[in-house]
């Protein structure tokens, strides 16, 4: 069936109850967002603010970071975990440690400024952020503070970076 299907074997369940063969949802490859991810947060991490890049073969190279984490994902008790206003570029220090926890409140509404500045801005992505997020502020801020808190009562655990290295956006 995973041939078939051509995923990992490890995406494939099998249900005792009926007898049958399922598969699990493939994490989407996010990396092609880091340009314009970038174009906000200036190569600097998300949380921390130290310098990261977006090129390849890099030793600082950022990861793009599901804020609320793409565990989540499984339950699915958020809407469109892969969207750009969910997604952040983060150094590895932060993005390794972060692992499945949501980052503390200062953090969401450091996303609320993000996702709104691109929108004023009038940023490529500033349609797609409306769609998922929102017409109005009062709504993108609705959305993410609903989200926000699933994800606390369903992590329980929050996360915060042992280190800021200054404010850079």
């Amino acid at each position: 069936t995973a041939w078939d299907l051509e995923i990992n074997t490890s995406l494939i369940l099998y249900d005792s109850s009926n007898d049958q063969l399922t598969s699990r949802d493939r994490r989407r490859q996010v990396t092609s967002a880091r340009p314009a991810l970038n174009g906000y947060q200036k190569g600097k991490c998300f949380y921390c603010f130290i310098d990261i890049s977006i090129q390849s073969g890099n030793d600082d190279l950022a990861h793009v970071d599901h804020f609320l984490p793409h565990v989540l994902k499984e339950g699915r008790e958020i809407r469109n975990l892969d969207g750009v206003w969910n997604l952040v570029l983060a150094c590895q220090t932060c993005n390794m440690s972060k692992l499945a926890r949501a980052p503390q409140l200062k953090y969401l509404e450091r996303l609320n400024t993000r996702n709104n500045y691109l929108i004023s801005s009038h940023h490529p992505l500033r349609e797609t952020l409306i769609r998922q997020t929102g017409d109005t502020d009062a709504d993108r801020r609705s959305f993410l503070n609903r989200s926000y808190q699933v994800a606390v009562d369903t992590l329980i655990h929050t996360w915060g970076p042992t280190e800021e290295f200054g404010t850079a956006f």
